[in-house]
This record gives C-alpha cells, structure tokens and sequence, in this order.
C-alpha cells in the first residue's frame, strides 16, 4: 500500500553514504530489496524491520523463492477464504486485499466469478464457459504464467466489453500498476536469489520484527522511515505520529521521513516529487506529492 517503487531511485539519491542503512518500517520490503540490488556500494548491512511478524514470514518466504512460479502455482482466494486466513497468511492478507490494505477483499463480488474463471485459465490452464468465451480458445500457446496474466491484462484493455465486465475493465484498469508491480517485484526477488547465495545474502540482511524505538542502531548508521500517513489509510496498528517525530528528533542519527507533508520545524524539508496515485482511476487521476524530511543530524 503506497508503494514506492517508480520513485525509489531518486529518493536514494537524496540519502547520504553510511555503514548501515536502516529501514525501521519496512512493510512490503521494497526499500530494502531495492538497496540490495543496487546500494550495497554504499552501505555494508541493510536492516529491515517490520513489527508485523507475519509479514516477515511472506518476505523470508519470496527471498527463498518460494512464490516463484516454477515452484508456486496460486490458488483462487475466494472471499470467503480472504477473511477466514488473512489474519493467520500475510500472502493472504496483502496480495488478496484491494490496493494491499490488508483488510478489504480484492474483487467486488460482481465480477469475483470472472476472476476466479480467468485465474483458473491462466495459472491451471483450466477453461470453464466464461474463460472460453472470454479468451475465444481453449488451450495456451505458452507455459509462462506471467506472460499469460499479461496477455488477459492487454485483452481487458482492448476488448470491448459488455456491460458485465465493465466493472471488471475499472477494475483492472486500477490495479494494473499493482498488478505489474507485484510481478517486478518477484522477477526481481528471483534476481537477487540467483545474483547471491542466500548464505550471503543473510551477512549483507539483517531482519528484525520490532517496534520502531527497540531497534538498536549501530553507529555510522543512517535511518529511513515510511510510517503511516497521516490522514490516510490504516495498516492495521496504531501509530502515534507524535511520539515518533519526538523520537526522531532526538535520537542521535541522521533520520530521513517519507511523507506527505511533517508541520514541524524540527524537520527540513530536502526532496519533493509527484507521482501518480494507484487509487486513483479515469478522469478521477490524481498525482500526489512524495516529501522526503531530515532530522537535521
């Protein structure tokens, strides 16, 4: 949720030089993994924290390559299935929650069936009537699954629908950014498996799963953070937007904040950059403005 993937590169570039690069909310992983692949140049040891432990588990999980496809073959999460294990399965939670929120079931449940048929075609190759109708064949001309999800993706966009997939076209339309993102991403965690032994890579990697003020920083350290927004959506834990800004003004390491805009002149203001909001869609597209803060050390 809020992903900062397109705008990851020029945050960094905003990030001085250290030994230990600290991402004390980590979330999704994606700030870590990005410094994995491309900073280790610039700093020895990334730290990872994320206090929700079922997240740890799904980003030990994607590191060790277990949601590749040559080994993961996903099931359909119904509805009724999202709220039964979300609590329990972080995969569950965030890859089946709308805009990943981690509460809210992906599909509506007017084109959840569609879905559930062109899933089941796509990564079973299992064709029921709407699949068959929908694609206008029966049987793949490839066994890559992320070239076939790309393929329904461009026939969404380009057919032209009847009234009972409008809705579904919206839909997608919304989360394709997500969608593409999420396959990136694993492409990406594959990468990284195959650049580096996992042995290795657990020296450069250390993972914590603390409240953001347990964390112990080492010196020549840098800390960046992406908390929850404020005025914004919920994660899901209560967060006290005050007590964290007292916090990183005096700890005694140079503190970088992501977020929309910090009132307090403890904090200076040293990046700004736009990008364009995934829950926005249509005529309703809206660019929202990405702030970068520092604590001043």
């Amino acid at each position: 949720m809020g992903s900062k993937s397109t705008i990851l590169p020029s945050i960094f570039a905003n990030l001085p030089k250290a030994d230990h690069f600290y991402d004390l909310f980590g979330g999704g992983f994606s700030i870590s993994h990005y410094a994995l692949l491309h900073k280790m140049n610039k700093y020895k040891t990334i730290h990872y924290n994320e206090i929700q432990e079922n997240t740890i588990k799904l980003i030990k999980k994607a590191i060790s390559g277990f949601y590749s496809y040559k080994n993961f073959k996903p099931p359909f999460i119904t509805r009724e299935d999202f709220f039964k294990l979300k609590d329990e399965d972080a995969y569950v939670k965030f890859c089946w929650s709308f805009g990943n929120n981690g509460k809210d079931y992906i599909f509506g449940k007017d084109v959840e069936k569609q879905k559930e048929s062109l899933h089941n075609a796509v990564v079973f190759g299992v064709f029921d009537s709407f699949s068959k109708s929908f694609l206008g064949f029966t049987k793949w001309h490839t066994d890559d699954i992320i070239k076939r999800r790309l393929f329904i993706n461009e026939n969404i966009r380009e057919k032209n629908l009847n009234q009972q997939l409008q809705q579904l076209q919206q839909l997608e339309q919304l989360q394709q950014l997500q969608q593409l993102e999420r396959l990136q991403q694993l492409e990406r965690l594959q990468q990284l498996q195959q650049l580096e032994q996992l042995e290795r890579l657990q020296q450069k990697l250390i993972i914590t799963a603390k409240d953001y003020r347990e964390v112990d920083i080492l010196n020549k350290s840098i800390i960046y953070c992406d908390p929850p927004y404020e005025n914004t959506a919920s994660y899901g834990i209560n967060f006290n937007k005050k007590e964290f800004l007292d916090w990183a003004s005096n700890i005694n390491h140079p503190v970088f904040i992501s977020e929309y805009e910090i009132k307090d002149s403890r904090f200076k203001l040293i990046y700004e950059i736009d990008k364009r909001s995934l829950f926005s869609k249509g005529n309703n597209s809206k660019t929202i403005s990405e702030k970068l803060y520092w604590n001043g050390k």
